[in-house]
């Protein structure tokens, strides 16, 4: 458990005080920063805020959609940060957020970076501005919501690398990629879409929780929203042309090699031909057998329905 008390203009970092005194004690707001999530370490603090059972039970269980709740006296909201795993693979953080008038508990299984920068923000930010009631939820969503963009970045430039991979050298596992960061920003669509139109809510929502000087603020984390949506529409979009682009290609390479073993078997049915005509078993053959220039004579005829039909090929644009 980390506790981080805003009184006035100063910022005090883990207090010696005990939770039960400090969560009776007025003119200050505490953040307290669990992890990971357990009965042991959040029942005392659900009674000492008197947090609902039910938004406690879901903190506990993890594996939440977005979503903001209201209960009497607090708000309980689920969000999801993202990080980026490897060239491609996104993975998502679970927060969970009881907010109340004088508080902010948030829960988490792990380190998340979200959690630190929307730290390292409130400890710098201004203190009037840190004073405004609701700075603690927006810190920290902005910084959440702030964790999409250079995901999206680096997914934007694996695309690219993707395309370019497919017109120099296509292959199988091109595919694989392809489907796997399709995948990823699938696993994106599915937490930022219901964060945006929470976030949305939240901004409808007439609560005393949030000071109304603190609203411009929220609908920038709102726009924020829209872009990071929008975006991961228009990489999905991006994706679903180049599995078009390598399905194109790919059939344009199988008609390639088809067109070439086709003239392969066009030509040498020609020389079959003649050499089926010569090796028929008739006594008398022209030209006879047993002439002389018989054999040079065959071999020219072959060259020459060879050279025939390449020219009328070409001519075709087969060639």
């Amino acid at each position: 458990m980390r506790v981080l008390v805003l009184r006035d203009a100063e910022v005090v970092a883990d207090p010696p005080e005990p939770l039960a005194a400090l969560a009776r004690r007025d003119g200050q707001v505490l953040w307290i920063d669990l992890t990971p999530p357990s009965t042991d370490a959040l029942g005392p603090v659900a009674e000492a805020f008197g947090l609902h059972p039910l938004a406690v039970e879901d903190a506990l269980k993890r594996q939440q959609r977005p979503k903001a709740e209201d209960y009497e006296g607090f708000l309980f909201i689920t969000v999801h940060a993202a990080r980026q795993r490897g060239s491609h693979e996104v993975a998502l953080d679970e927060i969970d957020l009881f907010y109340g008038r004088d508080y902010l508990v948030t829960v988490h299984s792990g380190a998340a970076a979200a959690v630190e920068e929307a730290r390292r923000r409130v400890v710098q930010a201004p203190p009037e501005l840190r004073s405004a009631r609701g700075y603690l939820l927006y810190a920290l969503l902005d910084a959440v919501v702030d964790t999409y963009f250079p995901v999206l970045d680096a997914m934007d430039a694996y695309i690219e690398r993707l395309e370019d991979t497919l017109f120099k050298r296509p292959h199988p596992r091109t595919l694989d990629r392809l489907f796997a960061a399709k995948r990823s920003l699938l696993a994106l669509r599915r937490v930022a879409g219901p964060q945006r139109d929470m976030m949305n809510l939240l901004l409808r929502h007439e609560s005393a929780l949030v000071d109304e000087r603190l609203r411009a603020y929220f609908r920038d984390i709102y726009d924020h929203l829209l872009r990071i949506t929008d975006g991961i529409d228009t990489h999905r979009d991006l994706l679903a042309g180049a599995v078009e682009i390598y399905l194109s290609l790919t059939s344009n390479r199988l008609n390639e090699v088809v067109k070439v073993l086709t003239i392969i078997t066009a030509v040498f049915a020609s020389l079959a031909v003649i050499t089926g005509v010569y090796g028929m078993n008739f006594e008398r053959a022209y030209p006879p057998f047993d002439w002389r220039y018989g054999f040079p004579a065959a071999l020219g005829l072959m060259a020459a329905s060879v050279a025939v039909m390449l020219a009328i090929f070409r001519r075709l644009g087969w060639l």
